[in-house]
């Protein structure tokens, strides 16, 4: 498994420049409104940076901040909300917290809110769950 974050991300594709990285995040649609799908009162706005304090051990696999992911991750993660959105967002590398023994999943203090992703954007996997949706599924 990747060791640093610049290990992480060219493992995962992760889009990145020096400074910055590209992420996703499952998050529900709840009456239009993007909400985290641990905390409904966290909420997400297209256009907005959004912060939170975040957990700086490494030990720790799951723990406070803002978690952001690849893109299958958080597919995987959301596939069981029936309101799914998948959002697109940015951090700064240097806020991104590793887990020693992460799964696909990273935190960060701050993400900017980039745009939400349609599920039929999402690859073979997101497809399928747009369908499932289409389907009353």
């Amino acid at each position: 498994m990747p060791k640093t974050i610049h290990e992480f991300m060219d493992f995962y594709g992760i889009p990145h420049t020096k400074t910055k990285a590209t992420f996703y995040k499952a998050v529900k649609n709840v009456d239009g409104e993007y909400c985290s799908g641990r905390n409904r009162g966290f909420k997400y706005k297209l256009g907005e940076v959004v912060k939170e304090k975040c957990d700086q051990d490494t030990t720790e696999g799951c723990s406070y901040g803002i978690h952001i992911s690849h893109l299958d991750w958080a597919l995987r993660f959301g596939s069981k909300f029936d309101n799914l959105a998948i959002l697109e967002v940015e951090t700064k590398i240097a806020d991104i917290v590793l887990p020693d023994e992460t799964d696909g999943k990273v935190r960060t203090c701050a993400v900017k809110v980039l745009r939400e992703v349609p599920l039929e954007d999402c690859g073979a996997y997101g497809k399928i769950l747009a369908r499932r949706r289409a389907n009353g599924h």
